[in-house]
């Protein structure tokens, strides 16, 4: 989720600056210059198509510790290069 934040965040004054330009180029009101920046910065927090963030077939990122134990414990071979240095002469 930071770097959606960060992206929403940096999008938002990208749009914030182009209609700054806009606005001082076509002599609007200054309250508009944030409207392309808010847009922005919503679309890519919001994400709608998921072009920007892809999700996760599951929904859940997180393992439980228990599940990770259990692969590392059926592994059979996890350290073969700690063997190899055993075995100098």
């Amino acid at each position: 989720m930071n770097k959606r934040n960060l992206a929403s965040i940096l999008w938002f004054i990208a749009g914030w600056q182009g209609g700054g330009l806009l606005v001082g180029i076509l002599e609007l009101p200054w309250l508009l210059s944030f409207t392309p920046g808010i847009v922005m910065a919503v679309l890519v927090r919001w994400d709608p198509t998921g072009i920007f963030w892809s999700r996760s077939a599951t929904g859940r990122r997180i393992r439980p510790i228990n599940e990770v134990a259990a692969e590392l414990d059926r592994t059979r071979d996890p350290w073969p290069a700690a063997e190899a240095d055993t075995r100098r002469v």
